[in-house]
């Protein structure tokens, strides 16, 4: 039995489809609150593979909910991750880039030393240092720049505003690396099909900016690009982002288990998805 927490979120979602015709149990927030031991640990009796996408994702809104946030990204990841040992289950822990703090020239390995410089950064890390404590079965996943279908972030909001033309201030400057969450969870259960416990890095590889990924996706739907590009610090967010949010793949190369696309070839994957709708 593998159990899907977080299931109504972006990621939680694709995995759900990608897991289709197996014994899979889904749950959402509503369904399974992670900050809930006792609901976490019932939701997963019997489980031999769970997958925790479930977590406090807004970035702005922890600085203001701050405890909020590490209820649910710090003590609620350990709560799944206690639950995982009680019931001899493999884990999936999903984390984020937020955990560094973006000041480094090269793209960021798995062994880089964290620096979070946000509320939501800090109970994510701190989420981290508490799963790797509570269980030994565990791939702890940081994936960044997700987008997909349905998905509530700007980054998956980006393919239906450039198509309809909508007026768009957007950052020229944060180097990322736009991730299709359909290839990130194929990555994440081709992994979690292994017993390579560690921590892993899933990202689309090469490098954007959010402007130019926009600019890409305007000359595929073939429409005129109607933004403007700025710098990072003109935008005004409340939290810090990480102006370099690049990962290098080391233990997947090393495993010989990367097989993520080309930030290039995943989006116009997706775009064809969405074409036969």
């Amino acid at each position: 039995m593998i159990v899907v927490l977080g299931a109504g979120g972006l990621l939680g979602r694709y995995l759900v489809e990608e897991l289709r015709g197996q014994d899979v149990h889904a749950f959402t927030r509503a369904e399974c609150d992670i900050t809930d031991a006792a609901a976490v640990r019932s939701r997963t009796r019997g489980a031999e593979l769970i997958l925790n996408c479930a977590a406090y994702t807004n970035v702005d809104g922890a600085e203001k909910e701050e405890t909020a946030a590490w209820r649910a990204n710090a003590l609620g990841a350990e709560n799944v991750a206690r639950a995982a040992t009680a019931h001899e289950a493999r884990l999936v822990h999903v984390s984020t880039d937020f955990v560094f703090d973006g000041l480094q020239a090269e793209p960021y390995d798995e062994l880089a030393q964290p620096n979070p410089q946000s509320s939501y950064a800090r109970s994510k890390l701190a989420g981290e240092v508490l799963a790797r404590a509570a269980t030994a079965r565990l791939f702890l996943v940081r994936v960044q720049g997700l987008y997909g279908t349905g998905g509530a972030n700007f980054s998956s909001k980006l393919r239906a505003l450039v198509r309809d033309g909508k007026p768009l201030t957007l950052d020229g400057e944060r180097r990322v690396q736009p991730t299709w969450a359909r290839a990130a969870a194929r990555q994440i259960l081709a992994l979690a099909g292994t017993d390579a416990y560690g921590t892993y890095h899933v990202s689309c590889k090469g490098e954007a900016t959010w402007a130019a990924f926009a600019a890409r996706l305007a000359e595929r739907l073939g429409v005129t690009p109607r933004w403007k590009v700025v710098r990072s610090d003109e935008l005004g967010a409340p939290a810090k982002r990480p102006p370099n949010c690049l990962f290098r793949h080391r233990m997947l190369e090393l495993r010989g288990l990367d097989r993520m696309p080309s930030w290039e070839q995943a989006q116009d994957d997706y775009l064809a998805e969405e074409a036969a709708r």
